[in-house]
């Protein structure tokens, strides 16, 4: 307000209040006009804000009883009115001495207007000041949007603009970027400092905290290395969305309220440097999805066209290939509440595995569709793929956890491959890989060639052929638990764990010895089969373990 209306003490200084008298609230002079008033009756009191002078007669104080008097007083204070500008004659000799002192209370300006002076000439002289301020404002914001902007035009980047606005406010700025995951900051006198100052940044400000989360400019005093400082933090929305911060510490002088709005305008320039940046990468990942979906395609003129054209993106099609595939789903509880917002934590999350990628080193691709993220890699041979897979994969889960809270995921490494036509295999395998972790293996990264029997039971073409095992063999058992409300196929499990030793069954099931033995009698009775003979010992695992797999 201080920078957009004129004070109180101000007003006095015009010419039309030059017989104007303060008759109370001295210690308010000070406060701050921003729009004047006329005050015909105190039902104008529902329709003021915050910052207005009013002008009235002295009529209403002639009819009004005293009580009344005060409480006007009392309700325009309340309402962080500036003052009242009261033409006493020849309504009244003077105000009552109790509307004077409780105006002198609450600091609320009373001034006694010149009788021949109209309403009108006071108000436009106030106005006239009013505005030329607000236009000073406009033009210290519009100059400094054009600067910016002429940055941006002449191919500036974020730093660029950084610098532009550092200079404008006479304070380090940065940008605290979520998306992308990085802390934007220019050159300074005092590194020291700057590294604090990044320090504090990094540690301080997090997209989902309850300072930030609701996308205002907020205002706050820190302490940085033993001093304390102004700190004003702007946020960058991007389709409604968060993506990151402006942030100004007051380190050479404190902040005000041009810096506010020169942080304001500078915010939505950053927006479209985000958004610029955000679309570049989101063409990038639609051609190489295409690519990706043309390699596996089971139409050979649409593989061939990716097969040729693999040279673009540094592929030798003869050399050694496997595939990643990570499976992304929704935390229960998360605040994530559409699809854009479902989308920018994808479109972050694969910038993320991304830069693990690119700091190992490797030649690959990354592709997204729907909720799974496919990893393209060239190995040159197959001892070079175990090298490193695991590697890659633990820092690919290690930099979700700390950063995609929001999102639960499973990762499934596929086999290696000779020959880059032969990649859907090898997707194959790793979307197995994480299918097993549903039911088979709990673990966050799966490699298939790990799988154990699993590999086999796994195979599409036969399932039929499990099923049918599986029900002749375990099924009745099942059935029989489910109508008796039993525990046989638990007892089963907990039989093949143990190697059949019964002492440690009973330990495990929390049962007398003489209760497990009874069990295993009625398992063999039901399912027909003999324990102690290794075939049907063996089928009876076997079934158990098609009925993991499976989800049966």
């Amino acid at each position: 307000m201080k920078d957009t209306g004129i004070k109180i003490s101000d007003i006095l200084e015009m010419k039309p209040l030059k017989n104007g008298k303060l008759l109370a609230g001295a210690d308010g002079v000070s406060k701050v006009v921003t729009r004047v008033n006329i005050m015909a009756d105190p039902d104008i009191l529902n329709w003021v804000d915050e910052g207005e002078f009013l002008l009235t007669t002295g009529y209403f104080f002639k009819t009004t009883k005293l009580e009344a008097q005060l409480n006007l007083i009392r309700e325009c204070s309340a309402k962080n009115l500036s003052g009242i500008g009261i033409k006493i004659f020849p309504y009244l000799e003077s105000l009552p001495n109790e509307l004077i002192e409780l105006a002198n209370q609450c600091q609320f300006p009373l001034i006694e207007l010149d009788y021949e002076v109209s309403f009108t000439d006071i108000m436009m002289p106030v106005f006239q000041s009013i505005f030329d301020k607000q236009s000073n404002v406009i033009r210290k914001v519009e100059t400094l949007h054009n600067d910016t902007m002429d940055v941006v035009l002449k191919g500036g980047d974020i730093s660029d603009i950084l610098r532009s606005l550092s200079k404008s406010i006479e304070n380090p700025v940065f940008l605290k970027d979520y998306h992308f995951e990085e802390i934007n900051s220019i050159e300074s006198d005092d590194e020291t400092m700057k590294l604090a100052l990044e320090e504090h940044l990094r540690t301080t400000l997090q997209p989902n905290s309850q300072s930030t989360r609701f996308g205002k400019t907020i205002n706050d005093k820190v302490v940085i290395e033993g001093r304390e400082m102004d700190r004003m933090m702007v946020p960058i929305l991007v389709k409604n969305n968060l993506y990151g911060h402006l942030v100004a510490y007051g380190v050479k002088r404190s902040l005000n309220n041009y810096d506010a709005l020169y942080l304001e305008t500078t915010s939505s320039i950053v927006a479209l440097e985000f958004l610029k940046r955000i679309s570049v990468q989101e063409v990038e990942h639609k051609y190489k999805a295409e690519f990706f979906e043309d390699l596996i395609s089971f139409d050979e003129k649409r593989k061939q066209k990716a097969v040729d054209r693999a040279n673009y993106y540094r592929f030798d099609k003869d050399a050694f290939f496997s595939i990643f595939t990570i499976r992304l789903s929704k935390v229960d509880g998360t605040t994530i509440s559409g699809d854009e917002e479902y989308n920018q934590v994808l479109v972050k999350a694969m910038y993320l595995v991304d830069t693990i990628c690119k700091e190992e080193g490797r030649t690959y691709i990354i592709a997204s569709k729907g909720k799974k993220i496919n990893l393209l890699f060239m190995w040159k041979n197959i001892d070079d793929h175990r090298k490193y897979a695991q590697r890659m994969s633990s820092g690919i889960k290690d930099s979700l956890d700390q950063k995609v809270s929001q999102f639960n995921y499973r990762v499934g490494i596929g086999r290696v491959y000779k020959g880059i036509d032969q990649v859907s295999k090898s997707l194959k395998d790793a979307e197995k890989a994480v299918e097993a972790s549903k039911n088979y293996v709990n673990q966050q990264i799966i490699d298939f060639d790990t799988l154990g029997i699993y590999k086999i039971f796994c195979q599409d073409h036969l399932k039929d052929e499990l099923r049918s095992f599986y029900s002749t063999t375990l099924e009745p058992l099942v059935l029989y638990d489910r109508k008796r409300d039993t525990e046989l196929v638990k007892s089963l499990i907990i039989y093949f764990e143990t190697n059949g030793n019964l002492k440690k069954m009973s330990e495990k099931l929390f049962t007398h010895y003489n209760t497990v033995l009874y069990r295993i009698n009625r398992i063999q009775e039901i399912t027909g089969k003999n324990l102690e003979d290794e075939g049907d010992r063996y089928g009876l695992q076997t079934a158990i373990k098609i009925m993991k797999i499976l989800d049966l």
